[in-house]
């Protein structure tokens, strides 16, 4: 550290005054305070989890803008934007409820797996790699309806995460599947 510091300092004393203040003002915000990327957990992300009841997920204040669901699903599915008011800014998502619980998540920005995969940014690749060092079964598949290739990562034989993309970037991260409705 004390070397960065000096550093810092050498390097603010060859740009000038303007430089060395803008130099030692943004050194000034720590790692620590800076906010990190919400960590999506095969159960949720957040207060929220699979299995919630409705009003429980909804009183957490991390839910906005209810509205139906696939129109193909009947009436018992609702989906709400993970933009409520203590909900993380950058979070582009949703969570669907059937028949009152909660049994869908869906990112499009703002996220990242444990083991590391974030959204925007993650790959296929690298999603496969990374769920098959965790310790978990991956594998990706090419569908021509959707025209993309959709990744399933299953835990003892059961699918825990779900990716969407139209080429190698990830478009959608899902727990535990990625929502269609066709």
């Amino acid at each position: 550290m004390t070397r960065r510091i000096g550093h810092t300092l050498r390097r603010a004393a060859r740009l000038g005054a303007v430089g060395a203040f803008l130099l030692v003002a943004a050194g000034s915000v720590s790692a620590e305070s800076r906010p990190s990327t919400p960590v999506l957990r095969l159960d949720g992300i957040g207060p929220l989890r699979l299995g919630m009841g409705r009003a429980e997920a909804v009183a957490t204040g991390w839910l906005s803008d209810p509205g139906p669901g696939c129109e193909l699903a009947g009436p018992a599915l609702v989906v709400y934007r993970l933009k409520g008011p203590k909900a993380p800014a950058g979070i582009v998502g949703t969570v669907e409820f059937d028949q009152g619980t909660l049994r869908v998540f869906a990112f499009s920005a703002g996220v990242r797996t444990s083991f590391g995969v974030a959204i925007p940014g993650g790959t296929v690749a690298d999603l496969l790699k990374r769920a098959r060092a965790a310790g978990l079964s991956a594998t990706s598949v090419y569908d021509e309806t959707f025209a993309g290739r959709f990744v399933t990562v299953n835990r003892g034989g059961k699918q825990v995460l779900g990716a969407f993309a139209e080429k190698s970037a990830i478009a959608t991260l899902a727990v535990p599947y990625v929502p269609v409705c066709e």
